[in-house]
This record gives structure tokens, sequence and C-alpha cells, in this order.
């Protein structure tokens, strides 16, 4: 299977790059417009390096991208990739506004391609456990909340990609980088579209251009409320990367996280105390599981664990959390997507 990366430079491109090694993988070709990674990245596959992913696109054949590259750049990336018929995985957010990933949705759905998000907690431990626990995924919680922190702004810098400090190619900040994965699981775990959105942020601790912290609120029609809290202001280490907690209530349990675990009580058996079990919370374990699930996916013609569709509904509340927060936290009412 003939692989290309596109704008390797991303930060999340080191984590994908383990499983291509594997026996039937050959990674052909890599772009870098950025000129920050994709020469060493080249040459640990021994693949042809691009600065153009276009010039890529015309003069390699291949059966499968991987697409990152600048949050404003994804829909015109991604466009090449449709137009082509290339199947692919498109790294989150897949853009700066819901419009340019339904129009991403549309094109993919016409082309009739293949196109995978990475939600990379749709493979999670945690929604392991949570299914684990009633033996599904729970359908009757009342609220969700996560709190995920993590590193300074300087360390985009330092990763070779500073356009995520700068609003007109990134988007904004924490909500949009980090949110998003909590956005898609709040949905996937209600079984419920978005009906209502408020969010406030602040970028106090670092006085950058994009927020640092963020704190954004989500309800359905019929009450369940989501909290997602973010930020750039843990101050990592290599031993301690990030702030990753989370609490769930239903009608019939309530967990919560623990160091490496979750915690889970039952309402019908409190006598029974707390179990617990571990997990990994080290989130970065996660994308290698993505990239061999979404070329098992592309071989045998299945449905991705994450589409544009996700994406899509995913952004809608995004833009709805910046535009309430442009309003100073004013309550946001959803359309629902046709």
């Amino acid at each position: 299977m003939k692989i290309a990366l596109l704008e390797a430079s991303h930060w999340h491109v080191p984590l994908y790059l383990d499983p291509l090694e594997a026996s039937g993988i050959e990674v052909v070709a890599v772009s870098d417009a950025e000129q920050a990674k994709g020469q060493a990245i080249a040459a640990r596959f021994g693949s042809t390096l691009y600065s153009s992913s276009n010039d890529l696109l015309d003069r390699e054949e291949v059966d499968f991208a991987f697409v990152f590259g600048r949050h404003s750049e994804m829909p015109a990336l991604a466009e090449a990739v449709i137009a082509r018929r290339i199947p692919f995985a498109l790294e989150k957010p897949c853009g700066v506004s819901m419009s340019q990933v339904t129009e991403l949705r549309k094109l993919t759905e016409e082309a009739n391609v293949y196109c995978a998000v990475p939600f990379i907690f749709r493979m999670s431990d945690l929604l392991s456990a949570l299914e684990g626990a009633e033996g599904r995924i729970p359908s009757d919680f009342n609220y969700m909340s996560f709190r995920f922190i993590v590193g300074p702004p300087d360390r985009y810098e330092a990763a070779g990609a500073g356009w995520a400090l700068d609003p007109m190619f990134s988007g904004g900040g924490s909500t949009i980088n980090v949110a998003t994965h909590f956005i898609d699981l709040f949905r996937l775990l209600t079984g419920k579209e978005i009906a209502r959105v408020s969010a406030t942020m602040n970028s106090r601790t670092h006085r950058r251009a994009v927020e640092d912290y963020s704190l954004l609120t989500m309800q359905t029609e019929d009450g369940v409320t989501g909290l997602v809290e973010t930020g750039y202001s843990f101050p990592s280490t290599p031993d301690e990367q990030r702030e990753f907690s989370f609490t769930f209530s239903s009608d019939r349990m309530y967990a919560k996280s623990g160091p490496d675990r979750i915690e889970i009580r039952d309402r019908n058996s409190l006598a029974a105390g707390t179990r617990s079990l571990r997990l990994r919370l080290e989130t970065d374990v996660y994308y290698p599981l993505f990239v061999k699930r979404v070329l098992a996916e592309c071989r045998t013609d299945a449905k991705p664990i994450a589409s544009l569709r996700d994406a899509e509904a995913m952004m809608q509340v995004m833009d709805a959390a910046y535009a309430s927060a442009r309003q100073g936290g004013a309550p946001q009412t959803l359309v629902p997507i046709g």
C-alpha cells in the first residue's frame, strides 16, 4: 500500500509514523511546505520529498494519503486529494469553519471517496471502560465534563508549527485545537445532537493572539450538559505533558478520573463501593491505533470510525463557541444539520 504524507511538519505527524513501517506499507512521498520536519521524515522512509503537496499529487501514484497542514489550508489540501479520488485521513479540525467542512463532506460523498478524521477517543480505553461498565455505551447521561490542559503555546513554535498561534491560520487556540475531541465524544456518548452552546475564553496566561483558556458548555435539546475546559497553561515536562480529568453522571452510575484510571460507583449498589479500572490517559498512544484502523477500513471498504459528517457537526459547535465568546458568553442556538 503506497502512502503519502501531506504537510509533514504538523506536530501530530510523529505519532503516525511507527505503524507506517509495517510490512506491506510503503511511504513513497512526503510534502512539507513549512520545511521543518519533512526532510527527516522522508529520510526515515526513503521517500521522495516535495515542497508542494500539489506537485506530490501530480507526480506520485498513491493508495492513501494522510493530510495535515495549517488549519486554514486543510480544505484546499483535502479538495486536491478528493479530486484525484485518493482515500485519505484528514487531521482535525479539517478547516477553520463549519462551511468549509460541509463543502468537503459534500465533495467526498459525491466522489465516493473514503475520508477518516482522528477523533481518537472513539478508540480509547475511556470509551471501552464506559461501554464495559454496563455492557454498552450508556445512553442515560445527565452531564459530563472534561478538563484537558496542555503545554504552553511556544511548544508549537518549537515543533515548527508557529502558525498555530496565528488565528488567521489556526482559527483559534485551545478550543479549536483541543476541544474538538470532547465535542465529538459528547455527541457520541449521548447519541444526540447539540442544541445550545456557550463559551468564555481568554489569553491571560501567555498574552498571545489565540486563547489559552476556554470553558465551553453544550446542551442537548432535552438538557444533557457537557462541559469542556481546555488551555495552553500546563507547565509541561517530558514526564508530565498535560492535565486530563473527566466526570460522567448517568441515571445508573457516577464515574470520575483518577491517576491512570476510571473510578465508577453504581447508584443501585452502593454497598459494592467504587470499581476502579486502569486506563491509558496518555492520549498519544491512540494515534498509531488510528493509523492501523483507517488503513484496514480502506482495504475492506468499511465506513470510517469518524467521518467528515462528524467533523461537520463538531465544527458547528466550534463556530458557535467562538461566536458566544465574542459576545461575552451569550448562548447560541444551533440549527439541525440537514
